[in-house]
């Protein structure tokens, strides 16, 4: 039996895209040149996090997509249903996901997006402090009015120092 805390702080690390802000204890980010869409896209889905919204975040993924989030890897978006579902079912609150996209390449007509994901819990001063940090790999293809998730991979790094 798979833990539940576990599984939730691997749920959104796949859904990574582009960068949001990041907190002052952090090296600066990247100037990255984004193709149109994709910072909304990544905004969109770390708001889908945020609100425990498993459909939301089974939309931004094609058809045929996949996922591999640790060694849990979900095929299509009935899988990945399932998955996040099970993930938000007892997410503490509080807890936030934020991306910062490291590279950025365009593969023909994909795009290919390294990324640092955060997992992050409020830490009483009005700040944040990361709970979890993962590597996501994201390859995306473009679709009316937008980008979809043809393959994402998010490899957990080590826990974060106090954890």
């Amino acid at each position: 039996m798979t833990n539940p805390f576990r599984n939730y702080l691997f749920a959104f690390a796949l859904l990574c895209a582009a960068a949001l802000p990041a907190h002052a204890a952090e090296p600066a980010e990247p100037t990255l040149s984004l193709p149109p869409g994709m910072a909304a896209l990544a905004r969109a889905a770390d708001d889908a996090w945020n609100r425990r919204d498993p459909a939301a975040m089974v939309a931004f993924f094609a058809d045929d997509g996949t996922s591999t989030i640790g060694k849990t890897e979900l095929k299509g978006k009935a899988q990945m249903l399932d998955y996040y579902t099970g993930s938000f079912r007892n997410l503490p609150p509080g807890l936030t996901h934020r991306t910062v996209v490291r590279r950025v390449e365009r593969i023909g007509g994909m795009v290919a997006t390294d990324n640092a994901v955060y997992i992050e819990a409020p830490d009483g001063a009005q700040g944040r402090r990361v709970l979890r940090e993962f590597f996501t790999f994201s390859l995306l293809r473009p679709v009316a009015g937008g980008w979809e998730f043809v393959a994402v991979r998010a490899t957990p790094l080590a826990p974060a120092q106090g954890s």
